[in-house]
C-alpha cells in the first residue's frame, strides 16, 4: 500500500517506525527539517520538508495516488485541513486523530473514514484499568467494543499449569473470549496458544474480548483465587 502521514511527531514518527517492518511504500509529510533528517534516518522512508496543508507539499509526496491518508498532526484544524485535500485526491481511505470532539462532525463530512478520538481513548483506558486493577487494556480492535487486554494468572492458581483448552472450557473464559498469547513467567517469551499449551502461575495472557467481558474476567480471577486461598487455608 501507498500511505501518505501528515506529521512526523510522537503519533507519526511512531506509527512510520512500526510500518517500517512492513513492505508499504509510506512518505512522511514533516515542517522541521532536523526531524525530517532524523526520520529518514530511523526508519529509512521517504520524507518530505513541507507543510501537509499545501496542496503542493502533498502532490511532491505523491497523494494522488496513496491507497490511505493519515492525519497525525497535533491541530484539529490542520488535520481537517489535510483531509480534505486529501478527500479531493480521492484517497479511499483517510485517518485522523482527534483531540476536540467537536471537530467529529467536520471530520466525516470531509471524507474520513477513521477518527481517532483521544480524549475518549485515554478517558477509557483510564477508567477500565481503574475499575479493573488486575487487566490492562492493550489497544481496541475494530472499535471501541472489541479489546486485546493482557490479564496475569493469579499466583495461587494451577500451580500444575493448566491448558488452554481446559481454560476455555471454565467460567467467563467459555463466553466470548479469544486467547491471544501467552508470556510466559519464567522466560517472558510469548507464544501463540494452541489447545496443549499450558499456562501457569504468573503468566500474563492475552485476550481479545468483547468490553462487557472485561469486569467479568477480572472478578473471575479474583473470585477463583479467593476461593483458592480459603480452601488452602482450611
Amino acid at each position: 500500500m501507498y500511505i501518505v502521514i501528515a506529521g512526523g511527531g510522537i503519533s507519526g514518527s511512531s506509527l512510520a517506525n512500526m510500518l517500517a517492518h512492513r513492505k508499504d511504500d509510506v512518505v512522511i509529510i514533516e515542517k522541521n527539517r532536523e526531524q525530517c533528517e532524523q526520520l529518514y534516518a530511523e526508519t529509512g522512508m521517504v520524507t518530505i520538508n513541507g507543510s501537509a496543508t499545501d496542496i503542493n507539499t502533498l502532490k511532491e509526496a505523491g497523494i494522488e495516488k496513496a491507497q490511505i491518508a493519515v492525519g497525525a498532526l497535533y491541530r484539529d484544524s490542520d488535520n481537517l485541513t489535510f483531509a480534505l485535500l486529501a478527500h479531493s485526491f480521492k484517497v479511499p481511505r483517510i485517518m485522523v486523530k482527534m483531540r476536540n470532539p467537536s471537530y467529529q462532525e467536520a471530520f466525516e463530512l470531509a471524507g474520513v473514514t477513521t477518527i481517532c478520538n483521544m480524549n475518549n481513548l485515554f478517558q477509557n483506558k483510564i477508567m477500565m484499568e481503574l475499575e479493573n486493577p488486575n487487566i490492562r487494556i492493550i489497544t481496541h480492535l475494530e472499535g471501541p467494543e472489541t479489546q486485546l487486554i493482557m490479564i496475569r494468572y493469579p499466583e495461587n492458581l494451577d500451580p500444575q499449569g493448566v491448558s488452554i483448552q481446559e481454560l476455555s472450557s471454565r467460567g467467563v473464559f467459555a463466553k466470548n473470549c479469544v486467547f491471544a498469547g501467552i508470556m510466559q513467567d519464567k522466560s517472558e517469551k510469548i507464544i501463540m496458544p494452541r489447545g496443549h499449551d499450558k499456562v501457569f502461575p504468573n503468566d500474563k495472557i492475552f485476550l481479545v474480548v468483547n468490553q462487557d467481558l472485561i469486569s467479568e474476567v477480572s472478578n473471575y480471577l479474583e473470585s477463583m483465587a479467593e476461593k483458592n486461598r480459603k480452601n488452602k487455608s482450611t
